[in-house]
Formats: structure tokens, sequence, C-alpha cells
């Protein structure tokens, strides 16, 4: 049980915003939810999150011990780039879907990563791939390091970058789209760059390779919305080889692609434990590399 006596200059402080400034690797909604479950503690007695200080006020709380995912473990073939005690970061395959959910209830990274673990810790989901997306992403193996990497990806300090394999041949070296993205009004499943579309979106490219009415293109998204790439390539109408979706083409010199050309290469993060800046790369997958006979 953690126990804190409140100074007069904390006094009138809601009491979750105290413990957040206090224990800073835990959030704010996180001792919300402690309170909401009468766990959290003013002279002996339990307080909503809104309650605020008076000088003297002792409080008492516990942190909460990781509850077990019910997520069923799958012996499912993982090309894990990099673990410790902390986080895990995965190669992802195309064609895998990342957590299960309506339609896919097994068969994903976690189930995978549910069967690695062997019980010894619960993976955190903290970002997403799309199922056809390959390349890196992020799991955190306990709480601290979920709520870290969240604040990381939530003020834009982790840097992703992507390889795109798209239609058409870009003739300027580098790029930067600056376009707001939201639902299709045709399609509510897809995003697109439409009148009504709010969020902006900011996405940067640099030209790798050409060949034959193709690009290869190094591209890092400066927000972080649905389906930005997609969304944003087939704006400047060069979409995404294989990404039916957004008009991307299937068939490149009678080979058919039935995924979408893009490849989640690079991760630039700060280590939650020892907040050192850590990177981590993942080579251009085989299908990719066919396109420009790289």
């Amino acid at each position: 049980m953690q126990e804190k006596m409140i100074y007069e200059k904390f006094e009138r402080e809601r009491v979750d915003i105290y413990l957040a400034s206090i224990y800073k690797d835990y959030s704010r909604s996180y001792f919300q939810k402690l309170t909401d479950k009468q766990k959290v503690f003013v002279n002996g007695r339990s307080v909503l999150s809104s309650y605020k200080l008076k000088h003297n006020d002792t409080i008492a709380f516990e942190f909460e011990k990781e509850a077990k995912l019910s997520i069923k473990p799958e012996k499912i073939k993982l090309n894990i780039v990099y673990e410790d005690d902390d986080i895990v970061i995965v190669n992802k395959q195309s064609g895998i879907v990342v957590h299960p959910s309506y339609g896919h209830p097994s068969g994903t990274l976690l189930n995978a990563l549910m069967a690695h673990s062997k019980g010894k810790y619960n993976p955190y989901l903290v970002h997403r791939l799309d199922k056809d997306t390959s390349g890196l992403i992020i799991f955190a193996k306990n709480e601290k390091s979920k709520i870290s990497i969240s604040k990381q990806l939530h003020k834009r300090a982790v840097k992703k970058m992507y390889y795109a394999a798209v239609k058409g041949t870009i003739v300027e070296h580098k790029g930067r789209i600056e376009a707001p993205l939201g639902r299709s009004p045709q399609n509510r499943k897809l995003m697109s760059v439409n009148p009504l579309a709010k969020k902006m979106a900011v996405t940067e490219f640099n030209v790798i390779a050409r060949k034959d009415g193709y690009t290869l293109v190094e591209v890092r998204i400066i927000t972080g919305r649905t389906h930005q790439i997609r969304s944003h390539m087939q704006y400047i109408n060069h979409p995404i080889v294989g990404d039916q979706q957004y008009s991307g083409p299937k068939v490149i010199d009678g080979k058919c692609y039935e995924r979408q050309m893009l490849h989640a290469h690079k991760l630039t993060l700060t280590h939650p434990k020892t907040s050192k800046t850590i990177n981590f790369t993942a080579e251009l997958p085989y299908d990719m590399k066919e396109i420009f006979k790289i």
C-alpha cells in the first residue's frame, strides 16, 4: 500500500492529477480507474477522482496487479526483432491480423505472443498495423511500458517510417501531403480527403526507386490517422500497388499482388525504462523487392 501526506502546495489539487504528477510512469486515467474501483483512500475513506486535496490529507492506494488476458495462446511463427523485460518488437508478416476482433477471433499476432510469453507477461498492444501491411510493430510487456509508449505516440515522439510501392512515376525526389482525412461519404469503411473531413493529416515521402511506371517511396507520417498513407497516396493519384480499396493496381507484368505493398520498416522511440533512444529496422520484403528488381 502506497501512502502520501499532502503538503500545503498541493492543496485544492484533484487527487487523480496529483497522483499522476507524482507517479509519472502512470497516466491520469489509470488513477481515475483506481478511484472508480474504490482503491484510492484519503484519510481512510475511498474518494472520487475529482476529490480536492487538503493540507495534511493522507492518501493511500495500491497499484493494481495486471490482469491476465483471456486471449488464447496459439503457436504461430513470429519474427521477433528485439525483446527485453519491457518491450517486444515484431516484424509482422502480411496477412495476419494484429488482435482478435469480430470476424478474426483467433490466429492473430496477440494470440502468437500469448504463446510466446508462456504466461510470464501480458503483451499490451500500443499501436496497430493493417492486416495486409507488413513490418515493425511494438508491444509492451507491462503497464508502465504501455503507458510510456502510449504517451510517446500521443505526443508524436515515436518516428515511424514506411516503404510503399505506388502506381505511376513520381518525378519529384520528395514531397509533403497536407490534407484533412475523414470517413468517405461513399464508403464508411474507408478514409478520404473530402469536404466533410476535419482531421488534418500530414505525410512526407522520399523517392527510393523508379521502374516501369512504378515508384518506391519511403514515407513518414507526421500525424497518425487511420489509413493515412493509403488514402493520401490515392489522393495524389499514386495509389499503393495491391491496395484495391484505394484504387491500387493488382497486376504488374502478369504478377498478381493480393495485398497492399506497404511495409513499416523503421521505428525510433525512447525506451520506457532506460530513457535511451532506440532504433529498429526491417528490410524490404521479397514481394516489394520483386517489383523493382532490388
